[in-house]
């Protein structure tokens, strides 16, 4: 009799927001969501142009080797048509590279985006964990990484990290990536919000013979997270055999025309980084102010906030009833209740998040403990 298979814990991400209305009794359309890193400007209007007239495209069947795609990529980063491979999003193209690698123990540098670990013990992969420390600012520590590197065959490594918005210097990823090939050790490097400083990247660095893949996503930046688009930049032999296990018409056809057109508009993402640049530091002076959090620095448009009293629940409840949804950090491996995520928005919308705190200031008067949730 044919066994059934262990029950696996669903993953929790930001923007589910059908979730968050019907836990809170809450209108959804109505709901402010800080849990999701989507650009708050939304796509562009050369996205928006490109959606509208593509309606009479959809009986047709798309490309399944995305051939503009592709080739549009090859103008914007010094790679081949060969080292490229585009799909439904970084998470679809992860799981083939894991797939395609067949690691036995892998490492990661946690807490880091949940799918990295969920995706590898689906494989039966062992992962070994090493987790990064609040009293270091949840930056990466080197030392510890190379030390950590032994007998492992696979590093999947966020730059910059979800949820801790922290990242190496391009030339110490460059060091890392050098020092796990010494090891034979393969990397993953994961980019999907470097966008947000794209002097990060390592896309450029990729070689035939390398040992290390890039994945990019077009979700967070070009604010995309409803088509799921993203490609990855590997030696061409990794990437062949990511593409055998690749299912066929994976990446639709609207998907394939709207990442084109966002690739080309440039204005776009000069506007992004702008308003990037600017209301980051603003909203990060603006939290520090309140002596109850710690709020950790980011390079992505995110922060990772700890409540000091350690009842974040309770403030994800009162958050609720004002309508804000924010992202609890609990399921992220090396953290705990008192951790919680938040977007950077638009100015409006940040500024009323920075009155909720403040009317929970008042309300709580900050005292040792925060009460006990409802």
């Amino acid at each position: 009799m044919m066994s059934l298979p262990s029950k696996t814990i669903e993953p929790k991400h930001g923007g589910d927001l059908h979730s968050f209305s019907e836990l809170f009794q809450v209108k959804e359309a109505g709901v402010l969501d800080f849990s999701s890193n989507i650009n708050p400007l939304g796509i562009s209007e050369s996205a928006r142009r490109v959606y509208l007239e593509s309606a009479d495209e959809l009986k047709r069947y798309p490309d399944p080797h995305a051939r503009e795609f592709c080739r549009e990529l090859t103008r914007h980063f010094p790679v081949r048509y060969e080292n490229l491979l585009a799909g439904n999003g970084s998470i679809a193209l992860l799981n083939l590279a894991i797939e395609a690698l067949a690691p036995k123990r892998a490492l990661l540098v946690e807490p880091c985006f949940v799918e990295y670990r969920r995706l590898l013990e689906l494989e039966g992969v062992k992962v070994r964990s090493l987790k990064l420390k609040a009293s270091e600012s949840f930056r990466f520590n080197l030392s510890r990484i190379y030390g950590a590197l032994e007998g492992m065959d696979l590093l999947i490594l966020g730059q910059p990290n979800n949820p801790t918005g922290t990242g190496l210097a391009r030339h110490e990823l460059l060091d890392l990536l050098e020092s796990a090939r010494r090891a034979g050790v393969f990397v993953i490097v994961d980019e999907a919000f470097v966008d947000w400083h794209p002097e990060l990247s390592v896309s450029d660095e990729v070689k035939e013979d390398g040992v290390f893949l890039v994945l990019r996503s077009l979700t967070k930046f070009f604010g995309l997270a409803g088509i799921r688009a993203g490609f990855a930049i590997g030696p061409s032999p990794w990437i062949a055999a990511m593409k055998a296990r690749q299912e066929t018409w994976s990446f639709n056809r609207i998907a394939q025309k709207i990442s084109v057109a966002v690739l080309q508009d440039r204005a776009f993402q000069e506007k992004s980084r702008q308003w990037f640049s600017q209301e980051t530091v603003w909203f990060y002076h603006q939290l520090k102010s309140f002596q109850f959090l710690n709020v950790y620095p980011s390079l992505a448009n995110f922060f990772l906030i700890q409540f000091k009293q350690s009842n974040a629940p309770f403030w994800v409840r009162f958050l609720a009833r004002e309508g804000i949804c924010v992202r609890g950090a609990e399921d992220f491996p090396g953290l705990d209740h008192s951790f919680f995520r938040i977007a950077v928005r638009w100015r409006h919308e940040n500024e009323r998040l920075i009155r909720t705190f403040e009317q929970w200031k008042q309300k709580i008067g900050i005292p040792a403990d925060l009460p006990a949730a409802p």
